[in-house]
């Protein structure tokens, strides 16, 4: 039994340890991700960069750099296109569809998306303004194929080449 116990023990010790990592709080955060590259979004007065390209697995993240607390909202039905997320989570009430992540100074949050999308979403801030709120429009390009994996040609276009280099060779 002590050793069950052990093993459970030391399961549970490296997945709390597992989860932990990579959580910082904007600097120092990792820039690759298991399928492409970490795209970062720092909030200030406003978006840098407010249109963002990214290919589909590159994780992008939201950085807060204001002094007081924002909100992400995607206006955009996105649960169905994510492959992952940290600190964004569904409204409560009627649109079970619309995700949000309520980030304090210097937290952060991040999606990463499976395919190719276009998606608009709106930084809420605290603001001097009348309505109190500043909204921020941002939008995402979720591009196809990462342009770092080039396509392998296929044993056709392998053949038309060396019948095209065959023919060349012999016309001189």
């Amino acid at each position: 039994m002590n050793g069950k116990h052990f093993v459970m023990g030391s399961a549970l010790l490296m997945l709390a340890g597992c989860q932990h990592m990579g959580m910082g709080g904007g600097d120092g955060l990792p820039t690759v991700t298991r399928t492409g590259e970490v795209k970062d979004v720092v909030i200030r007065e406003d978006l840098s960069p407010a249109t963002l390209t990214a290919n589909a697995g590159d994780e992008i993240r939201w950085i807060n750099k204001r002094q007081g607390n924002v909100r992400i909202v995607f206006l955009d039905p996105v649960t169905e296109m994510l492959s992952c997320q940290r600190n964004f989570g569904g409204l409560m009430g009627a649109d079970k569809n619309q995700y949000t992540a309520n980030l304090g100074s210097n937290d952060s949050a991040s999606v990463c998306f499976r395919s190719p999308s276009q998606v608009r979403y709106v930084v809420r801030a605290d603001s001097n303004l009348p309505t109190g709120e500043q909204n921020i429009a941002g939008s995402i390009n979720i591009a196809g194929e990462s342009s770092s994996v080039r396509q392998q040609p296929t044993s056709n276009q392998r053949m038309g080449e060396a019948a095209r280099m065959d023919e060349s060779s012999s016309q001189r």
